[in-house]
């Protein structure tokens, strides 16, 4: 990476990898009234590419050397003064995945320490010389003369870190390859990125550029910050050799209060929050594990006293008036890391700080969250390790651990709950108490994995990277708490920075573009085949193609885009374990499911682009291989259920991505079993749709398509007997009013929104294994339709909806339902060729004008618009959709939300009363279940309801 000042006018210049991007702040145009607007609330800086030959003009550029530049940090703004900041000094800390090259670590997400960076003007050239001239005065003169002196000092102190291989600011949770720059941008975790007000409006240009430039613009221009600890060491015992990673991440969520000694805000963060997680690697196999620690989340403030300890806590607001904020908190972490667990270690040293435990402990008990309290010091919890690792081993069994096996690209573990420590002034108690527990949790689960074996030189390297981890936070804590004044007005510049970019040619082309979107966008039918199948912890060596494969045809146009398989009790499972996996289970379930698919015809080919399991749960998702460029930000999550979120037992396995345009969510899901369990499976449910969680915070009911299958277990409230007669003479629809998800459903308590088509096939539970008898066992278990496939989308339609009677190895029968999905397809060629035709339109117009010339009419884009279009515009693309007569073209308006009705508008509630006798009459069942299709306008909306 480069950086090139330029003079006459002032700007700067970046340039890496051929591409080379200009920084200037804009000059004032007469007549433009909206920039002048811009002006008043924030600096605003042009920003365009320029050509090599450009650059090498030494009149109006000159190169800053002597030093290499690192990644481009963002755009600074100081009293209304603009800078460019770069990292200018780096150090290599961390590489947490790798791979074994002739015996020798390669490793491409490497980790980099920041020890300086640069803050060039954009204004003036008065710093200049004292870059141009390197010594230790210029030095002392930037970091104390320079306006972002104390932004430079702080920067390089030695506790900020960055990466161009992969994402730092999450916990590591996805075992593909090294994530690109699209994955970084759309998953990151913004509360743990500290330079996130100097790189947002330069991520935003980024989101307006043609395809094939952002190819160009690659991850040196975009520099995230993390704060806290990162550092990876090597560990060689005899023939093998791993790695061990630890990762503190200080969040940023408090802004100018993330040192602050004070608790919960309105919104549910808290001051001096970190994230620790532990990463151990070896050839075959990387686990992770996490811990969080924050200030206690109540209403409080210190006062009196100048020492630390000396100070006493003082609420603010009782317990009713903490509780709001002190939920959204809990709220926050559970969303993110699944169950929360309270680890307690403020010592009730005095009759404040005693009335503060006790006031967490009730909000705590309030809130249903476990809470354990240790009151002994550093010295006596190192040792007596096993009294604290006794309070908390049911919580690590719990929670699990986070392991990948490399080579078989499985994951065989996953962490589904997060200890929230608490204390008061020590930073050395809270890293004594997650040094134990790391420890602990490896021997566990290395304990279960063959080919990882905790050793004395192990733990020796362990216990020394904790050590160092309490040495750096240690520092960034005394340093804030020394100065805390000092330090809120530098971060108040850190985060307060503001600056508007403005970039009129890729507006220009982003208002043509949307202009001409019917063009490159349509409409197009895919069908969906979605299975599930409770296989009873059994390896089935019988075909399964009467599932996979019941009623569709060879016909390519008949064929799926995409199946998706759920299995339950893949694994017969025990509690105990800190894993929850077996690794070849997976691995034997995908080839197998995956022959029958491409057995189905040789000319159409599909791949497992997902697949993921909990426990005995196993979600997999395969796609035809002439789909797999259109879906894209394949993101999965998991619940555990079974016995109140222990094990894996019970759970649900979840997929997110999206098919061009258009958001999927896939579902399988295996609820609490019995009879009279209809209260447990309700529980389930909302605690699936409460914990399952993407980037973004985005949730199930986000997406424009939803489909949730698997083992729900609800029964049958009949007796035995009716119910045998009932299916032997074929009465389903009677037998269906009795079923309990059915009922649930109407009354709106389970699954609302969601859509299941007629029963028109015998209940699928429970059978003698082998055989088509219902159960003839001691238990007598009631034939029930436990084995479900709901859905929900207004673009969604089933087909078919059966169960394939003839797979006889478990004791449930397979089922399987196929659909139709409308979604919007985005041709990205398409749009590529478009944009690059207008860019060589607006090239040819604006050659022969100045610059000056050039900017005037490139700010008025409505005007160049125009005059583009009479020029002569390209001919609309023809759909598929359309070319089959299908009218795709309808505008709809924005979603509606609580707040906002599109139907009514101005947020106002309506009512409606429909007068029709619901004694006499009922919804259509033959209509669509989507009340804006005009499918079948000719159906009525009422049908008289039948006389019994």
């Amino acid at each position: 990476m480069k950086l090139f000042i330029g003079r006459n006018p002032r700007s700067a210049v970046v340039s890496s990898n051929g591409y080379n991007l200009c920084f200037e702040r804009l000059p004032s145009v007469s007549g433009n009234s909206q920039v002048g607007q811009q002006n008043l609330k924030a600096p605003v800086v042009s920003i365009r590419s320029i050509s090599d030959e450009e650059l090498a003009d030494t009149k109006h550029y000159f190169e800053l050397k002597n030093r290499m530049f690192s990644g481009l940090v963002g755009l600074v703004s100081l009293n209304g003064n603009l800078f460019l900041a770069v990292v200018s000094g780096v150090q290599k800390v961390g590489f947490p995945r790798w791979t074994l090259e002739n015996g020798h670590i390669s490793s491409s997400e490497n980790v980099f320490k920041v020890l300086d960076v640069e803050f060039h003007s954009l204004d003036a050239e008065i710093y200049d010389h004292l870059y141009l001239e390197p010594t230790e005065q210029n030095y002392e003169k930037l970091i104390h003369e320079h306006p972002c002196g104390s932004l430079k000092k702080l920067l390089g102190d030695g506790s900020f870190y960055f990466s161009r291989g992969f994402d730092i600011s999450n916990v590591l949770k996805h075992g593909g390859p090294a994530h690109n720059l699209d994955y970084t941008i759309d998953n990151q975790d913004l509360n743990n990125i500290w330079n996130a007000s100097f790189i947002s409006e330069i991520i935003n240009w980024r989101s307006r550029i043609p395809a094939q430039e952002k190819d160009l613009v690659g991850g040196e221009f975009f520099t995230f910050l993390m704060r806290g600890f990162y550092k990876t060491v090597i560990v060689e015992q005899a023939n093998t050799i791993s790695t061990i990673t630890l990762v503190s991440r200080i969040s940023a969520e408090s802004n100018q209060n993330s040192f602050a000694l004070d608790g919960v805000d309105e919104y549910g963060r808290v001051s001096n929050f970190v994230e620790t997680e532990i990463i151990v690697s070896t050839e075959d196999f990387f686990l992770s594990y996490t811990q969080v620690s924050g200030n206690v989340p109540l209403f409080w403030e210190v006062v009196d006293g100048q020492l630390l300890y000396g100070r006493r806590l003082k609420l603010t607001r009782g317990i009713e008036q903490t509780q709001a904020a002190f939920d959204r908190h809990f709220d926050n972490l559970a969303s993110k890391y699944g169950v929360v667990s309270v680890l307690n270690l403020v010592k009730p040293k005095s009759e404040s700080q005693e009335l503060m435990a006790d006031a967490y402990k009730d909000c705590a008990e309030m809130k249903g969250i476990k809470f354990t309290s240790v009151e002994y010091g550093s010295r006596l919890l190192t040792k007596t390790p096993h009294k604290l690792l006794y309070l908390l081993k049911q919580d690590l069994y719990e929670f699990g651990a986070f392991a990948y096996d490399i080579k078989k690209k499985i994951y065989v573990g996953k962490q589904t709950g997060v200890l929230r420590i608490s204390s008061f002034g020590s930073v050395s108690r809270i890293n004594t108490v997650e040094k134990l527990v790391s420890r602990e949790v490896l021997e566990l689960t290395t304990s279960e994995l063959s080919g990882i074996e905790i050793t004395s030189p192990f733990l020796k390297a362990h216990d020394r990277l904790w050590s160092e981890n309490n040495y750096w936070l240690e520092a960034v804590y005394s340093k804030n708490s020394k100065n805390p004044s000092k330090y809120r007005k530098v971060y108040g510049k850190l985060f307060n920075s503001k600056v508007k970019i403005y970039d009129p040619l890729h507006s220009t082309i982003s208002q043509y573009l949307r202009q001409r979107k019917e063009s490159y966008t349509y409409k197009k039918e895919i069908t969906i085949f979605a299975g599930t199948f409770n296989v009873s912890g059994k390896i089935a060596s019988e075909d399964v193609k009467d599932w996979i494969c019941p009623d569709i045809s060879n016909e390519d146009s008949c064929a799926p885009e995409m199946y998706v398989i759920g299995l339950e009790e893949v694994v017969e499972l025990t509690p105990g374990h800190i894993l929850s996996t077996d690794p070849y289970v997976k691995s034997y379930w995908e080839k197998k499911i995956l022959g029958a698919i491409n057995g189905l015809n040789p000319e159409r080919r599909y791949g497992c682009v997902w697949s993921s399991q909990l426990g005995g749960v196993l979600l997999m998702l395969f796609v035809n291989e002439l789909e797999y460029q259109k879906v894209k930000h394949i993101e999965g999550d998991m619940k555990k259920t079974g016995f109140g979120g222990m094990t894996s037992n019970k759970g649900a396995v979840a997929v997110s991505f999206k098919y061009s345009a258009t958001k999927f969510c896939l579902l399988v899901s295996h609820l609490a079993a019995g009879l009279d369990n209809v209260e447990q499976r309700h529980n389930d449910y909302k605690t699936i749709v409460k914990n399952i969680r993407f980037s973004r915070g985005l949730r199930i009911k986000d997406h424009d398509v939803v489909i949730w299958m698997g083992d729900f277990n609800y029964r049958i409230l009949m007796s035995n007997d009716e119910v045998r007669k009932m299916i032997a003479a074929e009465e389903f629809s009677k037998l269906f009013e009795r079923d309990q998800l059915n009922q649930q459903m109407i009354a709106g308590e389970a699954f609302p929104y969601y859509h299941e088509m007629e029963i028109k096939f015998p209940p699928t539970y429970k059978f003698d294994p082998g055989t088509k008898t219902y159960d003839t066992s001691e238990k007598m278990r009631i034939p029930a339709w436990t084995d479900r496939i709901l859905s929900r989308g207004a673009s969604l339609r089933q087909l078919t909806y059966g169960c394939a009677e003839n797979i006889l190895f478990s004791d449930h029968r397979p089922v399987y339902a196929t659909f139709r999905a409308v979604v919007t397809v985005l041709d990205e060629q398409e749009k590529a060729a478009l944009a690059a035709e207008i860019y060589q339109k607006i090239a040819s117009k604006l050659a022969s004008l100045n610059d000056r010339e050039k900017l005037a009419l490139l700010n008025d884009g409505s005007l160049l618009v125009e005059s583009l279009e009479k020029d002569g515009s390209k001919t609309p693309a023809i759909s598929p959709s359309a070319a089959s007569g299908h009218t795709t073209g309808v505008r709809l308006p924005p979603p509606s939300s609580d707040l906002k009705k599109w139907w009514i508008g101005n947020g106002k509630q309506v009512k409606v009363i429909i007068h029709v006798d619901p004694s006499k009459y009922a919804l259509n069942p033959e209509r669509s279940v989507n009340p804006f299709s005009y499918e079948d306008k000719d159906e009525p909306l009422f049908v008289p309801r039948e006389i019994t």
